[in-house]
């Protein structure tokens, strides 16, 4: 074979493979890729709040990263600070840099110390030769996990300048009031949000995820997280400004194939929103749009901080339309209210039913195991009756991700109250309003087949705003047979308010379906009563072996 053959093939050889490459990068599916994301939020571990809030070192970023591995999580997330950076960067100040002295939080001396703890822990990290994102991120690629940084696109944690504690602002923020949203109608500190109305906010947004996507090479992926906080335009603003958003993720999506094509691989851009498409348009995310020009390689459904235990997967991927992208669904760290925490059997109740309405997997939003380290160190606390446990512990993961390793687990199914924030309201029956003429009705979904997998007891938990004279049935058939010592040993009443009541109620296993129940509530004689939460407990067997509740 002569040389110019030689060089020929070479050159076809070349070709070839860069086609190959770029073929890859512009498939926008991942063919449903099973994933289980752990999302970090990057202030638990430069505080190190695990860890007793000891001077943070490499080797508790390590430890941090450690207790998602060798379970059943594919993908590994480090929040990159929104506007917080955790990392020096071109465009602002370190998270609670205070300028030598300069910023503090006022009179409020413990908080700056607190605050400037942050500061103290970045600079151990450089000293060590890394910082948090690339330290937390190389540790889990080392794991064999996926490494990802998340962005907030609009973070509100400090967006408050009545707090008169600038070592937490951002620079850009407080020093262009003019691109504020001044609209407080959505939520907290929304009327301080960044307004992308604004070109300069989205060009802002831009320059800071392209720098990100530049820095970090070691990434698989790039997240946008719309979540955190769920605000960008003023409230019914958000439909006739999607245009603009589009353009942002038209651009960040040319950013990162950019990117791609440098290191010779795809970088995964995936984007976290609201339960609904119409929540997403709302709020000015054309999330169908986006698909349809292939911008984004799968998408996240999930909620603000508040839980809904009783995600709408199904009808998501159903309003969509016939698209062939990865949807996963997320399981927050809030509850039914602020700080009243879900327990184990919940977050099996909702993986269930995620991964059972065809979701391809689960993402796990702000799993903090700082209690779990930090004050039991390392053991389950048990409530009151020993049969359920509400703080969130590294051994969930071995389960949550999927419906095989669920199985005849103890869970708790779960119908959200309603408690929306930032205008989402959680697509759920309650609060359901009962009367003498007006028979209440309520679907709850059950990821088991309790037909084929049957437990050793089903649990009807309710919640009305006061005690009437009623008649309970499930899927037709009449629950009579209460047991109200039930709501103490499963720890049903908190957050109880006013008149209202918990009830529990067995329930035979004959009479429940996979799929949605149907639970009807009746009033007897003249009264009206509303039905705020709705629960059903299925138990395996002992929570020592079968999972606490």
């Amino acid at each position: 074979m002569n040389s110019k053959s030689i060089k020929t093939g070479s050159i076809q050889k070349i070709t070839f493979l860069l086609i190959l490459f770029y073929i890859s990068i512009s498939c926008t599916g991942d063919n449903h890729q099973y994933r289980l994301i752990h999302n970090n939020d990057g202030t638990d571990a430069l505080g190190n709040l695990w860890f007793h809030k000891r001077p943070l070192t490499v080797a508790d970023l390590n430890a941090y990263v450690d207790m998602t591995a060798n379970s059943q999580v594919t993908t590994y997330m480090m929040c990159s600070g929104s506007d917080f950076f955790y990392y020096r960067s071109k465009y602002g100040r370190l998270f609670c840099d205070d300028l030598n002295g300069t910023l503090t939080c006022g009179k409020d001396t413990a908080a700056y110390r607190n605050f400037r703890k942050y500061y103290q822990n970045f600079l151990n990290l450089e000293k060590e030769g890394t910082d948090l994102i690339a330290a937390s991120l190389n540790r889990a690629k080392k794991n064999g996990m996926e490494a990802f940084i998340t962005y907030r696109m609009n973070d509100l944690h400090f967006n408050d300048t009545t707090t008169h504690c600038p070592i937490v602002y951002t620079d850009f923020w407080y020093q262009h009031p003019e691109f504020w949203l001044n609209d407080a109608t959505p939520g907290w500190n929304a009327s301080r949000a960044l307004d992308f109305a604004h070109q300069e906010v989205r060009d802002r947004k831009l320059a800071v995820i392209s720098e990100q996507l530049e820095k970090y090479d070691m990434i698989d992926g790039f997240d946008l997280d719309f979540m955190r906080f769920i605000v960008y335009f003023k409230l019914g603003e958000g439909r006739k400004n999607a245009p603009l958003m589009t353009q942002l993720v038209k651009d960040i999506r040319a950013k990162v194939d950019s990117v791609s094509a440098k290191r010779g691989k795809k970088i995964i851009l995936s984007a976290r929103v609201p339960i609904t498409v119409e929540d997403c348009l709302n709020k000015g995310l054309d999330v169908q749009e986006w698909i349809r020009l292939g911008l984004i390689d799968f998408v996240s459904i999930g909620v603000h901080w508040l839980g809904d235990p009783s995600l709408p997967v199904a009808k998501f991927r159903k309003d969509l339309g016939k698209v062939n992208i990865p949807i996963y669904a997320s399981i927050d760290d809030g509850g039914y209210r602020p700080r009243e925490t879900f327990s184990h059997g919940m977050f099996r109740g909702m993986a269930s039913h995620i991964l059972a309405q065809g979701a391809d997997g689960i993402y796990l939003f702000n799993q903090y195991y700082s209690e779990y380290n930090s004050t039991y160190n390392g053991q389950l606390h048990l409530e009151k009756g020993d049969q359920v446990c509400r703080v969130m512990a590294p051994q969930l993961l071995q389960e949550l991700g999927k419906l095989e390793t669920l199985q005849n687990r103890n869970k708790i199914y779960c119908l959200c109250d309603s408690s929306g924030q930032y205008g989402i309201k959680p697509v759920s029956p309650l609060p359901l309003e009962v009367t003498e003429n007006k028979t209440g009705k309520a679907d709850i979904y059950i990821g088991d087949d309790p037909q084929k997998t049957i437990p050793q007891e089903v649990i009807l938990f309710f919640r009305l705003n006061k005690s009437p004279e009623f008649e309970v049935l499930v899927n037709g058939t009449k629950i009579s047979a209460e047991k109200p010592e039930y709501v103490s040993l499963y720890d049903r009443a908190r957050g109880l308010a006013g008149q209202e009541r918990e009830y529990a109620f067995p329930v035979p296993a004959a009479c429940m379906k996979q799929g949605y129940n149907t639970v009807t509530f009746k009033a007897k004689g003249i009264t009206t009563f509303k039905v705020k939460r709705l629960e059903i407990a299925l138990k395996y067997g002992d929570p020592k072996t079968h999972g606490y509740f």
